[in-house]
């Protein structure tokens, strides 16, 4: 494996100049990743929301330029292949940065297909390994949002990508050809990354309830679209969509959810998670937005895509091929 590791600050490459002595054109590399050729796997640290510098693993599957792309939110369990040391059930330690067994099956994936794939850590550096224990519940859930920080994340990761280049500047990802995929917690950042922010009501309060209390100082604004495009597309796997009411409550009507863009979502039957994301889904059939491609899993369980809990008869395989043919539909890969 061909792996590299950079700063931000070390791969800002500055050239002021328009042109050399004879007249001939300088790249401008200002603000760009520049990647090697060979270079298969490389992770990046970009700083997102509170100054916190995420880790970012990369797979470009070929030297060719102008790729289409894909960013992929990790689930509860953490971006990393980890550990629990201590016997108490939380996994606590990582392999930096070595990428989770599921992560690695879709790099692979994409890697087939062609696909540049980013899979940003939004945990490690923000103080856990999970999204487990005391992490589940305020403050310390605050920190790791699914609604209002992973979504920042996302857009960082879009950011990176559209800023990768080759030494002569060639742009590896077409900047607006990059879809969002997530699972569980990550599919619920996904909603939030791909919710149309320009529809917010005048005087929207953003809070969230937990256990009965309402909490506003402690919950941000959602992050806005880039000026300069958001995501083409986004899959969802078995997202937990209430987000505790931080766009009203989606099996009261109070809802202001929707998207901007389409996207495909996965529904497990035997999933606790699933009455609230009907309720998502017929909020955004009301709503109006992006257009919602719905597949549901008699038999299967939450976590379903992660085949070491198990394929629940098909699902696992059949969601994939599903997953990966509406990537290539929506990317112009077909």
């Amino acid at each position: 494996m061909n792996r590299f590791f950079l700063a931000l600050a070390m791969i800002l490459f500055l050239n002021a100049c328009k042109s050399d002595d004879e007249g001939q054109p300088v790249i401008d590399l200002t603000g760009k990743f520049v990647i090697p050729a060979t270079t298969r796997d490389t992770v990046l640290f970009a700083t997102s929301v509170d100054n916190v510098s995420i880790p970012i693993f990369i797979s470009i599957p070929s030297a060719a330029t102008n790729l289409a792309g894909t960013v992929m939110m990790h689930g509860s369990g953490g971006n990393w292949d980890d550990s629990d040391t201590n016997n108490d059930g939380i996994d606590d330690t990582i392999e930096e940065w070595e990428l989770s067994s599921q992560n690695e099956q879709w790099k692979s994936m994409l890697d087939n297909e062609g696909i540049v794939s980013a899979f940003p850590g939004s945990y490690y550096r923000r103080g856990t390994v999970e999204n487990a224990g005391d992490w589940k519940n305020p403050p310390l859930q605050f920190e790791i949002s699914a609604s209002f920080i992973r979504n920042y994340d996302a857009y960082k990761t879009l950011e990176v990508l559209k800023n990768l280049v080759r030494e002569d500047g060639t742009a590896i990802v077409t900047p607006d050809n990059v879809a969002i995929v997530g699972f569980s917690h990550g599919a619920t950042a996904v909603q939030s990354t791909l919710f149309d922010t320009s529809v917010v009501p005048v005087n929207w309060e953003w809070s969230q309830s937990y256990s009965g209390t309402l909490y506003t100082n402690e919950i941000r604004v959602p992050a806005s679209l880039p000026a300069d495009g958001g995501f083409r597309a986004g899959i969802m796997y078995y997202p937990g969509s209430f987000h505790n009411s931080y766009y009203g409550n989606p099996c009261s009507g109070t809802s202001i959810f929707q998207t901007y863009t389409d996207f495909m979502i996965h529904v497990p039957s035997e999933d606790s998670l699933t009455p609230n994301t009907n309720c998502m889904l017929e909020t955004v059939g009301n709503n109006g937005g992006g257009t919602a491609t719905i597949h549901r899993y008699e038999g299967a369980n939450h976590g379903f895509d992660n085949s070491s809990s198990g394929i629940d008869g098909g699902s696992n395989a059949l969601a994939r091929t599903r997953s990966i043919n509406y990537l290539k539909l929506k990317l112009g890969l077909n």
